[in-house]
């Protein structure tokens, strides 16, 4: 990387001269020409000359400065939300299920029509302009000093903060390229379990059964707990299929195809042996590490894309977060959990049970009834979009409300799992996609439609009704989760197939002390292997694929092994989003916390108009939102205490238990 940098003569001159002006704004000046200066180039921006010239002539004060950030905000909006749109349209065709792809479908998503705009803001000199302004603050700084900010000043912070490092636009395309690769690889990574058989060549799986990796099977093996018939032999079954797949061993003939009977356990198709899918899966992970990479010296400060994640994206320090993870997976309450819940499956656990969902009150509802119960209202997408107003006034949002956020949603039709967009800027809607089977929606897509309308919920709150668009959101995407989760959890009740009461409200717990821990490792195991890529930077797909199967066994084998009793399984190597969506998955497991401290808060206040009120917060820091939120810092804390005495107040035989 060839620097063209300013010499500090330069740069003390342009101070100097600042200084002499306003006397006054010693500190800002200081402060401000020298981030700007840092991000200057000789070559393409000018001589020391013009970046003297342009700090006299652009440092503004007063009504000036009030100005310039209400421009920012204006401009930036419509930037932000324009590109929103048409990088949805580009992408339509892969992100929606419009039938099959056709051949400009995957270039045209792979384009990136935002990647040379921070690039060309510093052309413009107008990120110069912002820099020479507004003060670049450290995350130290915000948590510091951020309480006591204004919201203008945290509105300054945000602007400041877009503008901090250069990455050229040639980087981003790459970046881009890479991610949207992969999400075409894993959205149409689909197995069709009717074609997979038993040990013995038995057909297990309905005709049609189409799902895709991760989500679909491993939602499929959760609603097969309910299963009394066959149900733990398909469990067993998938788990395999899971396990091919982490290990890359599963034939290539298998995925995407219904032409073939595979047999996972002994790894055959139509009773032969088959070639395997090559290292696609890891080479795919490799292509988005490769191009974070090329990031790592425009960083200095957060030079691999960990700290980034962590100090720019979460805004939560690494080890914070480590040790929140820790502490769910080490708590006592584990053991005493897994020991329930063998208890109550009549059987000692095997790896598969890390998803065990019995504590929830539809584990007296079969798969078969939710999926009847699903068709019968929402049938389709558009019938899910008509009841959206319905949905949320059922939750307690105001009828006003609840159509105000529902003209702001759309709802399509996904090619993959399922997904929430963000509308970018206050004249578009949000984007709820769902999986949609052939014969129409299932209770899968319903739960996962649940899950993205709780995405929109916030999406629309914290751009339409925050007071600085440059605040717009939340501090980081564990909190959208937070709210996803908490709307997730009202399924039943939306299709009025149970609501949670008092006696239930153990169960519940348990269930997302559960489902926490089981995420918390698949986070830990993204955390080590991208620890294990900086370390490894010239491996190649074969390397990667072998370092993930041991880097899950290793986790499994310090928090699963001692309460499963089971050693040495990749399982937690299983989740889709490593490959598509680097350092996504510790957002679900802070989640998981967030979305139980904010939903005890909400079972003492009113969830529809306090969502409101915590979401017009924005991007302020994860501390200072909770803070604002629920008045108490994120911990894990709470689930554990809950679990706790969940755990003296529920036997085995209880909701469905074994007797």
């Amino acid at each position: 990387m060839t620097r063209h940098t300013l010499k500090e003569d330069a740069i003390n001159k342009a101070v100097e001269t600042l200084i002499k002006k306003y006397p006054s704004e010693s500190e800002r000046i200081s402060c401000c020409v020298r981030q700007a200066a840092a991000l200057w180039n000789t070559r393409t921006d000018g001589t020391a000359a013009a970046f003297r010239r342009f700090c006299r002539d652009n440092f503004l004060t007063g009504p000036e400065l009030e100005k310039l950030l209400a421009s920012f905000e204006t401009k930036l909006e419509s930037v932000n939300g324009h590109f929103t749109a048409l990088l949805l349209k580009l992408r339509r065709e892969v992100d929606e299920d419009t039938g099959p792809l056709g051949a400009a479908d995957k270039l045209f998503a792979a384009y990136s029509p935002g990647a040379h705009f921070i690039e060309d803001m510093f052309r413009a000199r107008l990120a110069f302009l912002a820099l020479l302004n507004f003060p670049v603050r450290t995350l130290d700084a915000c948590l510091e000093k951020g309480p006591a900010w204004s919201r203008d000043e945290w509105a300054r912070t945000r602007l400041a903060q877009r503008f901090a490092h250069r990455v050229p636009s040639d980087i981003n395309r790459e970046l881009a390229a890479a991610y949207s690769e992969a999400e075409q690889y894993i959205s149409s990574y689909n197995i069709f379990l009717n074609k997979v058989t038993g040990p013995d060549g038995e057909e297990l799986f309905p005709e049609g059964l189409k799902l895709i990796s991760h989500w679909g099977l491993r939602d499929y093996l959760k609603g097969l707990y309910t299963n009394k018939a066959g149900g733990l032999k398909k469990q067993r079954v998938i788990q395999t299929v899971m396990e091919r797949i982490i290990t890359q061993e599963i034939p290539a003939k298998a995925i995407n195809s219904d032409k073939h009977a595979w047999d996972p356990a002994a790894n055959t198709l139509d009773g032969a042996k088959a070639e395997r899918e090559p290292d696609t899966r890891y080479e795919k992970f490799l292509d988005v590490f490769r191009a974070h990479l090329k990031q790592d010296p425009y960083f200095p400060a957060e030079p691999t894309h960990m700290d980034r994640k962590f100090k720019l994206g979460r805004e939560i320090p690494e080890p914070e977060v480590e040790a929140m993870f820790a502490g769910l997976l080490e708590a006592r309450e584990g053991g005493e959990a897994a020991a329930l819940i063998s208890a109550r499956l009549g059987r000692p656990l095997e790896p598969f049970d890390i998803w065990y969902d019995g504590f929830k009150a539809r584990s007296g509802v079969s798969q078969e009834e939710l999926d009847r119960l699903v068709a019968a209202k929402y049938p389709n997408t558009a019938a899910f979009q008509k009841a959206i107003p319905e949905i949320l006034a059922g939750l307690g949002f105001a009828r006003d409300t609840a159509r105000f956020i529902a003209d702001r949603v759309e709802v399509n039709a996904a090619r993959g799992a399922g997904h929430a967009w963000g509308p970018g800027m206050r004249t578009e809607k949000a984007r709820l996609r769902t999986r949609v089977p052939r014969g129409g929606m299932d209770y899968q897509g319903f739960n996962t439609a649940m899950h993205e309308l709780g995405h929109c919920t916030e999406q629309v709150f914290s751009l339409y009704k925050v007071d600085h668009t440059l605040l717009e959101g939340v501090p980081n995407t564990a909190f959208t989760e937070g709210f996803a989760f908490v709307f997730q959890d009202r399924d039943l009740e939306v299709l009025g197939a149970g609501k949670p009461d008092a006696g239930k409200e153990h169960l519940k717990n348990l269930d997302s002390f559960w489902s926490a821990r089981e995420i918390a490792g698949v986070a830990l195991v993204d955390m080590n292997v991208w620890r294990w890529l900086y370390k490894n930077k010239d491996a190649e797909a074969a390397d990667l694929r072998q370092a993930v199967a041991e880097i899950a066994k290793s986790v499994w084998d310090r928090y699963y092994a001692p309460v499963f009793g089971v050693k040495s399984s990749p399982l937690l190597g299983v989740y889709s989003h490593m490959i598509n969506n680097a350092l996504y998955l510790p957002d679900y497991p802070l989640g998981h916390i967030i979305a139980f401290q904010i939903e005890a808060y909400f079972k003492e206040h009113d969830l529809a108009g306090e969502m409101e009120r915590m979401c017009v917060q924005g991007a302020v820091t994860p501390r200072e939102w909770m803070r604002g939120a629920i008045g108490a810092e994120i911990s894990p804390d709470p689930l554990i205490r809950a679990a706790a005495l969940a755990l003296k107040a529920v036997k085995p035989q209880d909701a469905g238990g074994k007797k």
